[in-house]
């Protein structure tokens, strides 16, 4: 995004990061500041990002390329979230330059990017996260802590997206309402994973079980997980190729060894 701003400003981009995030700065110093934006729902606020979290996490990323480096998982959050910010607040500003609604601009890059802008799989995920978060409503009403619960549903701590890599993939993703469903189950699974290690955690962390501190209960829900899946896939003429190459190989190294057993 940083090399998009100084494309923009009709500057070359540095391959230095640190030189890179230094133009930005004095090129752009204001850039990411708080932003209120006024459309026809009303009025809203974005808070922005200060400079020196910027700083901080660039010094956070080159330790953490050669060194032993930690961080905790509620910061962690806070830094996909600054970088997000920073994503759309430099789209705004390119678009308030050129006076395009950035909305506008966020759909075209979007398109871009995935091919789409809105999938049948957001949608469904975006219901998975409304019933999981109601089923928490739920068990706090039942609990007597309905807000608390809510908050600490895991499904507002989990996020999932599919993406693909060629038009017919994009185009099934788009637009298949059963695909869209088995994401949606996908991201369950995941949510009701997180949840059960949360439980786990609870149950390790605890003194009594039946009873745990808020201290404990507040522990339990400190930690980061990730699923990584892949699917890389190639022509099937190509992967059967592949093993009659390699048995063709092992054939061959088989009748050597033999030949020289003989001798």
């Amino acid at each position: 995004m940083f090399s998009a701003l100084l494309i923009y400003a009709g500057k070359e981009p540095p391959t230095k990061h640190k030189q890179k995030l230094d133009k930005v700065k004095s090129i752009y110093p204001k850039a990411f500041e708080d932003r209120t934006e006024h459309h026809s729902a009303g009025v809203s606020f974005l808070g922005g990002v200060a400079w020196d979290r910027i700083e901080s996490f660039y010094r956070e990323w080159l330790t953490s390329r050669c060194e032993k480096f930690e961080m905790e998982s509620g910061e962690a959050r806070q830094r996909v979230a600054e970088a997000i910010r920073i994503k759309d607040f430099a789209m705004a500003l390119i678009s308030d330059a050129k006076g395009d609604p950035a909305e506008e601009t966020l759909v075209r890059v979007q398109m871009a990017a995935f091919g789409y802008q809105l999938s049948e799989v957001h949608k469904a995920v975006g219901l998975a996260h409304d019933h999981l978060f109601h089923e928490a409503e739920v068990t706090g009403e039942m609990r007597g802590s309905k807000l608390g619960t809510k908050m600490a549903a895991a499904t507002n701590f989990c996020d999932a997206d599919i993406i693909a890599g060629d038009e017919i993939t994009r185009k099934i993703i788009e637009d298949g309402d059963d695909i869209a469903s088995h994401a949606a189950d996908v991201y369950i699974g995941f949510v009701r994973l997180a949840e059960e290690i949360r439980l786990k955690r609870l149950e390790l962390l605890s003194k009594d079980p039946e009873k745990p501190t808020p201290e404990e209960v507040n522990a339990s829900t400190n930690f980061m997980l990730s699923l990584k899946a892949k699917y890389h896939g190639e022509p099937l003429m190509k992967t059967a190729a592949g093993i009659v190459d390699m048995l063709t190989g092992v054939l061959v190294r088989s009748l050597s060894k033999n030949k020289d057993d003989l001798h």
